[in-house]
């Protein structure tokens, strides 16, 4: 029952949430939808953002790769975009509240865990001082969010190709090539 509860008033954030800002959101609204009383949803949430920022994560660990594969690296990447333009409303419902730091730094880690499983292969047998490894790590995943959070800014108004086409063509190549510059000779 706990986790269809959960799902239930998630469900009913997702639609208020097409209806009005996050901001203007209570839990009255939620419980009203979903007939339950208030003290279920303080069972489980402390308050509406942190019922965002569960649904948020339950959406990113189910649709975002947790690694990127070397021979279709791209199609990985592009999970990203897409799960943020097919969730358009509520991605920036979520950019636009007090969540956007949350957001953005979540959507970080997730982008470092798959650079960091990708360098990992493009590195094997190369002798490379660990935090210059993380620092390429770090580097790459920071300038994705920051393309991503412009492209956020724009209202995601720029077409999803053009962004990610840049983002893929900056990025080809050049986490091995920066990486190479970090090699320590023997």
């Amino acid at each position: 029952m706990s986790t269809s509860t959960k799902e239930a008033l998630a469900a009913a954030l997702r639609h208020m949430m097409n209806v009005k800002p996050i901001g203007k959101i209570t839990v009255k609204d939620l419980v009203e939808i979903c007939g339950v009383n208030r003290q279920t949803f303080y069972y489980h949430f402390d308050d509406v953002y942190d019922l965002l920022e569960w649904v948020f994560e339950e959406d990113a660990n189910r649709v975002l790769p947790h690694k990127v594969i070397y021979d279709h690296w791209r199609e990985d990447m592009l999970i990203f975009m897409d799960y943020l333009q097919t969730n358009s409303v509520f991605t920036l419902n979520v950019y636009n509240s007090n969540s956007r730091i949350y957001m953005l730094r979540y959507l970080e880690e997730k982008m470092e865990v798959c650079i960091r499983s990708f360098a990992v292969i493009v590195s094997e047998g190369v002798n490379i001082d660990r935090q210059d490894f993380e620092f390429v790590v770090k580097f790459y995943a920071k300038c994705a969010i920051g393309l991503i959070a412009h492209w956020m800014d724009l209202g995601m108004q720029l077409p999803k190709e053009i962004t990610t086409e840049r983002i893929l063509t900056v990025m080809d190549n050049s986490v091995e090539n920066m990486l190479a510059r970090f090699k320590i000779e023997k």
